[in-house]
């Protein structure tokens, strides 16, 4: 995963106003369409950016959408310690972090980004695994690969479900429903 405070300094204030309108005009145009129909000159256009301005800061559309999870993540792992604050707190982090931004809705709703944020997620879970679970439980090695994935794969389709019904069930109840159902399958 990429350390999102890497490059944060480096970044002027110029290059990093470049970089949110070009997010915020990818996010805009996904309410529209799905990621494979954008185009970088939508996107550029969208963002009153011209094309090199674009590849200064990114190298693809999916570079995109990379840095806003790598940024989520970020704020998530300076926020909480794996060791100490539990899988509820963690996944509840994540259900609130929702509520408050609805940009992860087309993140979850496309299928093309679909299949991405579970492998974000899956790296996400693979450091919780070893800060928390690996050194306390007798983890086998061997089935570490589908635990990893499987969690992932859960945890996206939770929230996708949970987005899909507009939010309904409180953020409290779902981190709650989220930590059971994944510390379950922890063998």
């Amino acid at each position: 995963m990429i350390d999102a405070s890497e490059g944060a300094g480096k970044l002027n204030a110029g290059r990093a106003r470049s970089m949110d309108l070009i997010t915020s005009a990818l996010f805009e145009l996904l309410t529209d369409r799905p990621f494979a129909q954008v185009t970088i000159t939508d996107i550029c256009k969208k963002a009153g950016v011209a094309r090199k301005t674009f590849y200064r800061n990114f190298s693809s559309k999916t570079s995109i959408v990379e840095r806003l999870v790598d940024q989520v993540f970020f704020e998530f792992m300076q926020k909480y310690d794996f060791t100490t604050s539990g899988a509820r707190k963690i996944y509840l982090y994540w259900f609130e972090y929702i509520l408050c931004t609805r940009e992860f809705s087309a993140i979850f709703f496309d299928p093309d980004l679909y299949i991405f944020i579970i492998n974000k997620i899956r790296e996400f879970v693979e450091i919780e695994l070893n800060e928390s679970f690996h050194d306390a439980v007798a983890f086998d090695p061997l089935l570490r690969e589908y635990y990893l994935n499987f969690a992932a794969a859960g945890i996206a389709s939770i929230m996708r479900e949970w987005m899909k019904n507009d939010c309904q069930t409180p953020a409290k109840t779902m981190a709650t429903l989220t930590a059971k159902l994944i510390s379950g399958f922890v063998l």
